[in-house]
């Protein structure tokens, strides 16, 4: 039987991460169905081994890691299955034509540096969490990072000016 306290630290942490983990899931995967499902297992496994993590300074940063290699595993069996591109990214009701977008573009940069970028500039974490969570130093995250965006800049821009027939004069 677990102590009501664990349940209750657990429900708050289960609260405030819930979102920032699904949104991690979403553009590693871009399927919302897949990453509600991937959120979901993710936090199972950390209410699991809630006595062990609740311990640590960041119980989410352990989740999110759990989370990162549930949707590489996804994408890795969807490989297989499809020898080819990762699926299309479907643009739903609720998701804005610029959040699909972003996602697309995410998903071309090789995985450490799309991690760097949506824990950076995605969770709000800084330069120094950032490498921390990634175990890299902090030179290789502001590198990747200063990359990334250069990247998911220029497709953003290919996609504008294709979609409204050329740039803005």
């Amino acid at each position: 039987m677990r102590d009501p306290g664990a349940e209750e630290a657990y429900d708050a942490f289960f609260t405030a991460s819930w979102a920032r983990l699904q949104g991690q899931a979403y553009v590693l995967t871009g399927n919302r169905e897949l990453a509600q499902d991937l959120t979901q297992e993710a936090l199972l496994r950390a209410w699991t081994h809630w006595n062990r993590i609740a311990g640590y300074d960041n119980p989410e940063r352990w989740t999110r890691r759990v989370l990162h290699n549930l949707c590489i595993q996804s994408w890795r069996k969807s490989q297989v299955r499809r020898f080819g591109n990762p699926p299309e990214i479907p643009t739903t009701p609720e998701m804005a034509e610029d959040h699909v977008l972003l996602a697309k573009a995410m998903r071309l940069l090789p995985g450490e540096q799309a991690r760097a970028l949506l824990l950076h500039d995605g969770l709000g974490l800084t330069v120094a969490e950032t490498a921390h969570e990634l175990d890299v130093p902090q030179g290789t995250v502001k590198s990747w990072l200063s990359r990334s965006r250069k990247i998911v800049a220029a497709h953003l821009t290919r996609q504008f000016e294709t979609t409204h027939g050329g740039s803005e004069t």
